[in-house]
């Protein structure tokens, strides 16, 4: 089951229009936060100073606790993970990726991590995330994420530094190529290349992920029916070290691409094409919500 939130007829009228004109990584939620970029990198730095305090740890442990009851109530007893077996080629960190569709769609992610025995999942996250009100955004303000704001000094310095803690640690660090979350769309979309640079400057392979999502017969809510996430675990790429970091990010770039297709053809069986229909967003009966 998937959390169904307000403003679900207007995403899906954005993510209609943003498919046809190829604009894959817009973002399509009606009502994200919109923040200054001044604003928003002095609250992303404040927060970066609260991370190792006392309050901070404690918030961090209700967040995790908050996510595994809605695991456990919504995700559990139906999801299920193919393919895990995969993740033994790799002894160290790395990054994974996946399709971005839910604000909470890493939960099977970090339910795949903790079955592997490398522990809680690291996942980059916008910093718009950071600043949403409710209860969403307590939790990804504090669910063990590294914010991402696209300006220079914080990318060179604190982001960085943060991620090589956490590289440090052998953890799975969770970025979507994607980078916007799309409402159940189906769909693997064409990423970007940051995730894999960081990969090849870093020396540590990508695991790329994708998650099915099979209707459900009974209604979450009014046009909605639930839906089942099987998480597939596909093969790891790993840099070539007779390339560049530059060569590195696009090759694996677009084999992570591919193997998201490949496995969406597989699983649905059907060739992937970008023109919509109601039955790219999961669980959607076609009627206006």
């Amino acid at each position: 089951m998937l959390l169904v939130t307000p403003g679900r007829s207007q995403a899906i009228e954005n993510i209609r229009r943003a498919a046809a004109e190829g604009r894959f990584n817009d973002k399509t939620e009606p009502f994200d936060p919109e923040w200054s970029p001044e604003a928003l990198k002095a609250d992303i730095l404040r927060y970066v100073d609260r991370m190792d305090s006392p309050l901070f740890k404690a918030k961090n442990l209700l967040a995790r606790a908050v996510v595994d009851a809605w695991r456990r109530r919504y995700s559990d007893g139906v999801n299920e993970i193919v393919g895990l077996e995969k993740i033994a080629a790799v002894k160290g960190a790395a990054f994974v990726t996946g399709n971005h569709f839910n604000p909470f769609d890493n939960g099977v992610l970090r339910r795949m991590a903790l079955d592997t025995g490398r522990g809680r999942l690291i996942a980059v996250s916008q910093g718009t995330n950071f600043v949403m009100p409710g209860l969403n955004g307590f939790v990804l303000r504090n669910i063990d994420v590294i914010p991402l704001i696209r300006e220079p000094s914080y990318m060179n310095g604190a982001f960085r530094q943060l991620m090589q803690k956490q590289l440090d640690r052998r953890r799975f660090i969770l970025i979507y190529p994607e980078q916007e979350m799309w409402f159940n769309y189906r769909k693997p979309r064409p990423g970007k290349r940051g995730a894999f640079l960081f990969a090849a400057e870093y020396g540590v392979p990508v695991i790329p992920t994708f998650v099915e999502m099979q209707d459900l017969p009974r209604l979450q809510a009014p046009s909605f029916r639930e839906v089942r996430l099987v998480l597939h675990v596909l093969d790891p790429i790993f840099p070539d070290p007779q390339q560049s970091a530059r060569e590195n990010s696009f090759a694996m770039c677009q084999a992570d691409y591919e193997a998201k297709k490949n496995c969406y053809e597989g699983c649905y069986h059907r060739a992937l094409t970008y023109d919509f229909s109601p039955w790219d967003i999961a669980g959607w009966t076609g009627e206006t919500p």
